[in-house]
């Protein structure tokens, strides 16, 4: 009886067919050896309809084994999705529970799938299989019951987890915090765990206390508001921190900590980079492995956008001070930095730091050199100076002149440290040796510095012998050209005479160029290309300084200009333009003009060059062709400088508002860049600044201001008129902008000007506010009389919302700043227009008539001006809005009449409307604001509100 039982048990567990299954396992391999991928997808498709039937059908053990096999340990296995492998493990699961021991064999070998146990102890793990997660989470109950939570819980079930918790992939993420609420409840349930599991209790002492938060964290950070984890977040961090000491509990930690930094919520990663300067020291990162990551994180210019988040300085000054000075560095130089964060942590960084190995600070030269950025390059060199200053100054002159080169490029103009340098050259008390890092790329470097580097230089110069002046006897001699003091020149040319032979008489006597030059090239006894090609081009410079004292020369020396200018520098530009601004007749050859002009855009700020550019069209040239000249010149030339427009007989109105509305809008990072100089560096080259010097032209009086004013709004009405609704700080906006800023300024310099134009400008429906800010100050400066905007009113009904409250606030700011010029009746007509108003439909409407009313009551009250009724209206008012008459002070509209009146020109009161609107910041002149702060920071509260209005949209 007993032997027909396990027969029979026997034959049910090896399935109800047996010689199918032994079918079925033989097609697999067959179809599996022979790399018959359709048959064998066949095959399996037909065990998953099987599977998937409502028939009972049972398959046998030696089925399922190989079906675990072939679908799901085979890592290369393309027959299978995530369905099909649920659905092996379901039967898996439910031949298990009927059939334990041979089930268990089924189970060990998914978990070794699962945990990817190696045969070999000494083998390392192989790869996190691409199942394993899933299975894992199919299966980890079956597990810890068929197998114990003693052998689940291995090592190697944890390394698992940590790997799908760093997965790219969500879903592995997610399936890793689903194992791991489910390991929570089986330690729960499991009531000797605790006395009988010893070991692994060890081993889990961090799950019990943190798993359950840790997992809540980890999952909130995969949704868009991330950032809402942050209170659990501050409240769990220092109790998972204080668990860090064991590894094993910090490697789960830095997986968290990946996850902020790397978190694409910008308002995690910026609370994450606050926690780690204020509570880590770069030990503790690299205990963790994390300090590549965490400076990686802090590498991004939106994190030091002066306009919206800057990471804090004193945080950063707080870190550095915690890590040492000397490991903060090693650790940045490992960062290939952007310009601007580079920038903001050396600001951050404590001055005269103690000395610092050279070879470090070469380092951070090199990424200060690499900025792209020039101006933020320029201030992060000047910063080095104020950090390093201790080290700098002990170095020796040849160590000084090392560091000077890694800091500098040629094109930077090396200013900042002349004084010290040349402190270097005259306590050097070993120049010979020193004078081997003296070549053309440190003379191209330090050139355009204070002239005492040079007159320092040659005085050790003519203290060594002849053999050993190198290639700065070069530099020395046409460094004479700088000096203005004639003893200290001559002083330098005698020296040449003495040891060179070079006559200066005879030089200059020379009346060939040519001559000149081979003479000086075999004085000087240049003999390297590189020294010869230096003395032919510096001795242009000599014999045009030096030679030339009228234009009619050229043609006396037979020399043509244009190749002058190509061969010298702008010492040549210089002279050939202060000869040109001394003709009096038109040249027979005018390539000279075109050449000057090639000249001015490689070198923009050279106004000599560009005012006798102009001077010279604007005498002997039509007036077209004088207005082209012009205009080549301001498109070449960064700012509008006012000599230069007064070379010339009128300035085109074209050309004017060309400059008025010029300047490509910034965004992204230039933006940010841009924003940044601005607010730590008052940054006065902007292009705002440039539209500013077209503008002041027009209001000193040199062009009449009526025609370019109607032009200008022409424009913004024609926009109008094609563009009916606009981006906001889009092109087009900006363009708006600069057109109500400018007449915003020329008007307050000409308050007679009126058009009936201003009127479709300022009831533009579709119109930003600051826009409409900006028109509605401008009407209510420009109305010639108070009738005006009377007659206007009286079709109050007859506008959108939008339209009426732009009309009504006009009458707000007329009337509180003109209010003496108002007559009696006239106010009493007023305060019958905002009456109805105040219980208007729209609330809009209806809230900002009472306000208004209520600040022009105030003004009739403060002035003794009669009007029947007004201390109850006033009353009235006041119990109507309760609070809301305090809390609604500082909105936009009810500030223009304070920055009208606390604004000294209309520019000033553009740029506090486009400041408080949140415009960008190239779009007005910050430094404007200045001298009124209090009114800026009262504006500061409506752009603080309008900032947070963006946030939480």
């Amino acid at each position: 009886m007993q032997i027909s039982k396990t027969v029979e048990t026997g034959h049910i567990e090896n399935g109800e067919n047996v010689e199918m299954d032994n079918m079925l396992c033989d097609l697999i391999d067959i179809h599996k050896v022979k790399g018959n991928e359709e048959a064998l997808r066949r095959v399996l498709q037909s065990i998953y309809s099987q599977l998937n039937s409502n028939n009972d059908v049972k398959f046998g053990t030696k089925l399922y084994d190989k079906l675990i096999s072939v679908v799901i340990a085979d890592r290369a296995s393309v027959q299978v999705n995530r369905e099909q492998i649920a659905k092996v493990l379901d039967a898996v699961q439910a031949h298990t529970k009927q059939f334990p021991w041979s089930g268990l064999c089924l189970l060990r070998k998914l978990s070794s799938i699962s945990l990817c146990d190696s045969t070999n102890a000494e083998e390392e793990p192989e790869q996190l299989h691409p199942h394993a997660g899933q299975i894992l989470e199919h299966m980890l109950d079956d597990f810890v019951r068929e197998l114990g939570l003693e052998y689940t819980c291995s090592p190697q079930l944890f390394t698992v987890i940590q790997k799908l918790l760093q997965s790219e992939l969500k879903e592995n993420r997610k399936l890793a915090y689903s194992i791991m609420r489910k390991l929570l409840l089986s330690i729960g349930r499991s009531e000797d765990f605790h006395k009988d599991c010893p070991q692994l209790q060890q081993a889990l002492k961090c799950v019990e206390p943190h798993w359950p938060a840790y997992v809540v964290i980890m999952e909130q950070l995969e949704q868009d508001d991330s950032h809402l984890v942050l209170p659990m977040l501050s409240g769990h961090l220092p109790r998972f921190v204080a668990c860090s000491q064991d590894n094993d509990w910090l490697s789960w930690l830095r997986i968290l900590y990946l996850r902020l930094l790397e978190n694409r919520n910008k308002f995690v990663v910026r609370w994450t980079l606050e926690y780690f300067l204020l509570h880590s020291t770069i030990s503790e990162l690299r205990r963790a492995n994390l300090l590549n990551e965490f400076l990686v994180a802090a590498n991004k210019t939106d994190l030091y956008d002066a306009e919206d988040y800057l990471l804090p300085e004193q945080n950063i000054k707080t870190f550095v001070q915690n890590s040492g000075t000397v490991n903060f560095l090693e650790a940045l130089v490992l960062v290939p930095w952007q310009s601007l964060p580079l920038l903001h942590w050396l600001r951050s960084m404590p001055p005269r730091q103690p000395h610092v190995a050279m070879a470090l600070i070469l380092k951070i030269c090199g990424h200060v050199k690499s900025m792209q950025h020039e101006t933020l390059r320029y201030e992060a060199q000047n910063r080095m100076f104020d950090i390093f200053e201790p080290t700098i100054e002990s170095f020796s002159l040849g160590d000084y002149i090392q560091f000077m080169r890694a800091l500098c490029s040629n094109s930077d103009n090396f200013c900042r440290d002349h004084k010290r340098f040349t402190t270097k050259i005259a306590t050097c008390n070993n120049i010979s040796e020193e004078l081997v890092h003296f070549d053309k790329n440190l003379f191209v470097i330090i050139y355009r510095t204070d002239v005492k580097i040079g007159i320092e230089l040659h005085k050790k110069l003519s203290q060594l012998p002849k053999d050993q002046h190198g290639w700065w006897r070069l530099f020395s001699f046409f460094f004479s050209l700088k000096l203005e003091c004639a003893s200290e020149r001559m002083q330098i040319l005698d020296f040449y005479q003495e040891q060179y032979d070079l006559n200066i008489d005879e030089l200059e006597r020379f009346t060939d160029l040519n001559e000149l030059q081979q003479y000086l090239v075999h004085k000087l006894e240049c003999g390297t290309d590189e020294e010869i090609s230096f003395v032919l081009h510096r001795a242009v410079d000599w014999f045009t300084c030096e030679r030339l004292i009228s234009w009619n020369q050229l043609d006396e020396l037979k020399l043509k200009p244009a190749e002058l200018l190509s061969q010298g520098t702008i010492l040549t530009a210089q002279r050939l333009a202060t000869l040109l601004n001394g003709i009096e007749a038109r040249l027979e050859d005018e390539s000279i003009i075109k050449s000057l002009i090639a000249y001015l855009k490689q070198f923009p700020d050279s106004v000599l060059v560009a005012t006798a550019i102009v001077k010279y069209a604007s005498a002997h040239w039509s007036v077209e062709e004088s207005d082209q000249i012009l205009n080549d010149v301001l498109e070449a030339s960064q700012f509008l400088n006012i000599n230069i427009l007064c070379c010339t007989k009128s300035v085109p109105t074209s050309l004017l508002i060309r400059g008025i509305l010029s300047g490509n809008p910034l965004s992204g990072d230039k933006c940010i860049e841009y924003g940044y100089l601005i607010n730590q560096y008052n940054y006065f080259f902007t292009s705002c600044r440039k539209r500013d010097s077209y503008i002041n032209f027009v209001i000193e009086g040199k062009t009449d201001t009526h025609p370019l004013l109607d032009e200008l709004l022409r424009i913004n009405n024609e926009m109008i008129d094609t563009r009916q609704s606009y981006v906001e700080n889009c092109k087009d906006h900006r363009i708006k902008m600069r057109i109500a800023r400018a007449l915003l300024r020329i008007t307050f310099k000409g308050p007679s000007y009126w058009s009936d134009q201003l009127w479709q400008a300022l009831l533009a429906v579709n119109e930003h506010d600051n826009i409409r800010y900006m028109y509605e100050c401008l009407v209510a400066r420009c109305l010639p009389s108070v009738d005006h905007l009377l007659k206007r009113l009286q079709q109050l009904t007859e506008l959108k919302s939008c339209q009426q409250l732009s009309l009504i606030s006009v009458l707000h700011i007329y009337c509180l700043s003109k209010y003496n010029g108002i007559k009696l009746e006239q106010l009493q007509r007023i305060i019958d227009i905002l009456l109805p108003l105040t219980m208007a439909a729209n609330l809009q409407i209806r809230l900002f008539a009472q306000l208004v009313l209520h600040r022009l009551l105030l003004q009739l009250e403060d002035n003794n001006i009669k009007i029947p009724g007004v201390t109850n209206m006033k009353l009235a008012i006041e119990n109507g809005l309760g609070h809301k008459l305090s809390e609604c002070q500082y909105e936009g509209r009810l500030l223009l009449p304070k920055i009208c009146y606390q604004t000294p020109d209309g520019l000033q009161a553009a740029d506090f409307i486009l400041y408080m609107t949140y415009a960008p910041c190239d779009e007005y002149f910050a430094d404007a604001l200045r001298p009124n702060m209090k009114l800026k920071s009262e504006l500061g509260k409506y752009r603080s509100s309008l900032k947070y209005k963006c946030l939480t949209a």
